[in-house]
């Protein structure tokens, strides 16, 4: 009887310590998996974040071009008037027109005009 036990005590024993080796490996897999979880739900964040940024820029540089675009017209609209207006065509003393002619130059609608090439920029 007392070799019973013994042995039924080594079993109860031997028992628990596999129960509560289990229940640690259990609570071990339950943490992995939420830390896995959490850093897929950061991922995802970040990459949410990162689109809005790109989304962000893309439309900051479109609303850019759209004023460069109506600033180089009203520029290009400005020169159209003054060069059809009474006396245009009366002559200007040549610092005067040098300086007019390089302010325009500096426009990116003016870049590219014959007159512009002697005034571009590196």
């Amino acid at each position: 009887m007392t070799w019973l036990r013994t042995n039924l005590a080594r079993v109860v024993t031997l028992l628990l310590v596999a129960l509560l080796i289990a229940a640690a490996l259990t609570a071990r897999s339950c943490q992995r998996e939420r830390t896995a979880t959490t850093e897929t739900s950061l991922a995802r964040g970040q990459a949410d974040a990162a689109t809005a940024s790109g989304k962000d820029a893309v439309e900051t540089v479109g609303t850019r071009a759209q004023v460069d675009a109506a600033t180089d017209t009203i520029t290009r609209e400005n020169a159209d008037a003054i060069r059809s207006a009474e006396g245009a065509s009366a002559p200007v003393a040549a610092p005067v027109r040098d300086a007019g002619l390089a302010s325009l130059c500096r426009r990116a609608s003016y870049r590219r005009d014959p007159k512009c090439v002697q005034h571009a920029r590196p």
